[in-house]
């Protein structure tokens, strides 16, 4: 694996300005997509729910759920079709990680090795099946984009149980998968991954000009999360963002949103909790804007779903991050 950071004496654009708009609703693992013209957004219900529905982002109205058991859901858009992808889980035991501080007692179901597919026309009638089978790894967050001539699938991983894969990495790697019509995929080489050196998790991928863009949360010190972005074109070699992190956690991820309504229990989470994470970005454009999403919170115990916007279409706020000065 190649990795281009920058060289002494760089010479960079200014970095894309990004405006964070507030906290929204609790939760967070969510996609936007345009779908036959409508703003909606693809979300798992509740802190690590396994329920996933549809939302409308301009009439508020919300689809059924469309399944149980199934986590990080992520979406495509495509002609008449959304599709939303989500990974099994390792069992049926209940989630119960978080809930004392004695970590003997945790056990956490999510992070199987399957990827299932839901396609709808309509937010009524789904279809679905397993479309990924890796018995070598535990699968986590996925993310979709379509790129020159097929379609890619970001997967964080870690290894599973009785397995030794050498290129998953510290807690979590990102793996590949691609396809040419979004319903049947194929896992890319092993090493075509990225990065074995670093936490590197919940991924946002997105095409542009040539090259495929990746948002991924790493680790800092004293227990702290941000999002840094990074392309390729092969998926071997990788070039990562001068201006990085994109995102920091902030008071402002404590405002709420002009569209929020929270009780007075979820207020004082949101002006009290410990905030140390700006996790699992994910972006869309709508009407000439690149509208970002993501979670604030404590990475274990709660999470508020926030909005921030940059004023520019999406290809040229990921570009921004790795252009040149004049």
């Amino acid at each position: 694996m190649g990795e281009f950071t920058y060289k002494l004496g760089q010479r960079t654009a200014r970095a894309p300005k990004i405006r964070k708009l507030g906290a929204i609703k609790m939760g967070m693992e969510q996609t936007p997509v345009m779908f036959k013209g409508e703003p909606v957004i693809v979300e798992s219900v509740g802190h690590v729910g396994d329920t996933i529905r549809v939302r409308n982002l301009k009439t508020g109205e919300v689809s059924k759920d469309i399944c149980k058991g199934y986590y990080f859901v992520s979406a495509f858009a495509e002609g008449e079709n959304l599709y939303a992808f989500a990974t099994s889980a390792r069992d049926d035991k209940p989630l119960t990680i978080y809930q004392t501080e004695d970590a003997s007692g945790w056990h956490d179901p999510r992070g199987g090795s399957y990827v299932r597919m839901f396609k709808t026309a309509d937010l009524i009638h789904w279809e679905q099946r397993n479309i990924l089978h890796c018995p070598d790894l535990q699968l986590w967050n996925t993310s979709v984009c379509k790129g020159s001539d097929r379609y890619v699938m970001a997967i964080e991983v870690r290894e599973n149980d009785g397995y030794s894969v050498p290129q998953v990495g510290q807690d979590f790697t990102v793996f590949f998968a691609e396809s040419t019509d979004l319903e049947n995929w194929t896992m890319l080489p092993y090493d075509c991954s990225y990065t074995p050196k670093r936490y590197n998790a919940c991924p946002a991928l997105r095409y542009a000009n040539g090259y495929y863009y990746m948002i991924c949360l790493e680790a800092l010190p004293c227990v702290r999360y941000a999002p840094y972005i990074y392309r390729t074109q092969n998926f071997i070699d990788w070039e990562v963002g001068f201006h990085n992190p994109i995102m920091m956690y902030s008071d402002e991820d404590r405002i709420p949103h002009a569209s929020a309504s929270f009780t007075p229990e979820e207020l004082d989470i949101l002006e009290n909790g410990l905030n140390i994470n700006n996790s699992d970005v994910d972006l869309f454009e709508f009407k000439g804007k690149t509208h970002i999403y993501y979670a604030s919170g404590d990475q274990m115990t709660y999470s508020f779903l926030c909005e921030a916007v940059y004023d520019g279409p999406l290809d040229q706020f990921l570009e921004a991050f790795f252009k040149t000065a004049d």
